[in-house]
């Protein structure tokens, strides 16, 4: 994923995040992390609100990535499939979880950990990044820009903290790709995807319910 880990040589990762004790591959991981959250979350932006309500984000958020790596098309596709599948939820989730900026930290990770509670896959992967995107929309529409970097470095901090070692054992952002390719796709895989969504929904549902 050179494409990916390309894009971001020149940002910042979450200050809060030490990547010193990490494996090449790891860190390599990591900033492909980084990648996949600011391409997601910035196609998600820009295909839902006017240029013009998007002012305030940084600069990153406003230009496409080019060219658009394999693994970033992938999350995009699925993840908007992922949001499809469940509209009336995702369309809701943020006011139902009263989502603020001082209480969308520990809401954001309460609903990550919430989505991995049975366990780890892809498709709850993309789980966790179609929720950053939601909370991302959120708070542009309600006018907090500032907030949607935050919002990137807590996708990336809870991949290291809690993904990291699942997604190296399973080939990396690579294995993402292969798990998802055309060449080896088929309705089994693809329902999985959706009952995992089904799966995300009734955790978050829950989650919203015991606010």
């Amino acid at each position: 994923m050179a494409g990916a880990t390309a894009a971001v040589n020149n940002e910042d990762l979450s200050p809060t995040l030490n990547t010193s004790q990490m494996s090449r591959f790891e860190k390599e991981i990591i900033e492909d992390s980084f990648a996949l959250a600011l391409d997601y979350i910035s196609y998600r932006l820009r295909n839902k609100f006017e240029q013009n309500k998007l002012g305030g984000l940084p600069r990153q958020f406003l230009i496409p990535q080019t060219p658009t790596s394999t693994s970033s098309s992938t999350l995009r596709k699925l993840a908007t499939i992922m949001e499809a599948e469940h509209p009336d939820l995702f369309e809701s989730l943020c006011t139902t979880l009263g989502i603020t900026p001082v209480s969308a930290h520990p809401t954001f990770v309460g609903v990550a950990q919430e989505i991995f509670q049975a366990g780890i896959n892809w498709g709850r992967i993309v789980s966790l990044f179609t929720f950053g995107g939601v909370v991302a929309h959120h708070f542009v529409e309600t006018q907090r820009p500032e907030m949607v970097q935050h919002i990137l470095e807590w996708i990336v901090s809870f991949i290291a903290d809690n993904l990291l070692t699942w997604i190296r054992e399973n080939g990396g952002w690579d294995g993402f790709v292969a798990h998802f390719s055309e060449s080896s796709q088929s309705q089994t895989m693809w329902k999985s995807l959706f009952t995992v969504g089904s799966i995300c929904a009734a955790g978050l549902t829950l989650l919203a319910l015991n606010k």
